[in-house]
């Protein structure tokens, strides 16, 4: 349970920004504030940050609430998956959810992180475990938001690590050791230069999809083992992440670890196209 209350900071990252789609049109997002789906309203997904959502509506597919609670009134209708990271979701007498329904929080944020950062660091070890920390709610906060904008393309490279490990080792491999020849190719030329950004911004995504496919065949064999079948993808996602997220802070097995990942992620990434090719 004390591993659970570091995922509700990721509530306070965006507070101060608002931004607001209207309940009409396919998806509801709020930053900072509460949602509220009125009855007789129908939308797609609905997506709050830092703010409480209530339904008396319809949503089509799911609701995902980071910082906040989920209020399902009598009325409410829920055809897909309701999720609630650092708040609590309660469910009206009448109301129907199709889907599943994560809640993940906890009570002493201080007490979790007073015991993730040993009393016996000091100096820089105290530095470097905050900016661990800051970094993992960081990757935490785009594996949420990844999972519930685009899942089929996480679960098309969960897939293809899952069922051609050695293919997309190599493809990976290969990826990592072209990235810098790549680059010194395009600083030769005065347009290439302009490109090289552009290099970069694609490899840090296809490496950040890749981590977030392979946490979420990490969490599916965690409950697995728990004999705890049937997960949410958003659940066995976030518990993968943390899972290789504890095992990074392992003496020297640690990196190994997450270097496979890596590398398995990247080549599950540029096998499938970022997720977009099924017949591999």
């Amino acid at each position: 349970m004390k591993k659970k209350t570091l995922l509700i900071l990721v509530a306070g990252l965006l507070l101060c920004f608002v931004t607001t789609v209207g309940a009409e049109s396919s998806n509801v997002v709020k930053i900072g504030s509460d949602v509220t789906i009125e009855e007789g309203t129908k939308v797609h997904n609905v997506l709050a940050i830092g703010g409480q959502v209530t339904v008396e509506g319809v949503v089509e597919n799911n609701i995902v609430s980071l910082g906040g609670s989920v209020v399902l009134t009598r009325t409410a209708v829920v055809r897909g998956n309701v999720f609630a990271l650092g708040g609590i979701i309660v469910r009206g007498r009448g109301a129907e959810v199709h889907g599943n329904v994560t809640e993940i929080n906890a009570d002493d944020i201080s007490s979790a992180i007073a015991n993730a950062l040993s009393e016996e660091w000091e100096g820089w070890s105290w530095i470097f475990a905050i900016v661990s920390v800051a970094i993992f709610l960081g990757v935490l906060l785009l594996t949420v938001l990844t999972v519930f904008l685009i899942p089929k393309p996480v679960r098309l490279i969960a897939a293809a690590v899952r069922e051609k490990p050695f293919k997309v080792t190599v493809w990976g491999l290969a990826g990592l050791v072209l990235v810098v020849p790549l680059a010194v190719l395009l600083a030769v030329s005065v347009v290439g230069i302009v490109l090289i950004p552009l290099e970069m911004a694609i490899v840090l995504c296809a490496v950040l999809i890749g981590f977030i496919s392979v946490s979420q065949l990490v969490g599916q064999k965690l409950f697995a083992i728990l004999k705890r079948q049937d997960q949410s993808m958003m659940r066995e996602t976030v518990w993968g992440l943390i899972v290789l997220w504890l095992i990074g802070w392992i003496p020297y097995v640690g990196w190994m670890v997450k270097v496979c990942a890596i590398v398995l992620g990247l080549g599950g990434v540029l096998l499938t196209r970022f997720g977009t090719n099924q017949h591999i």
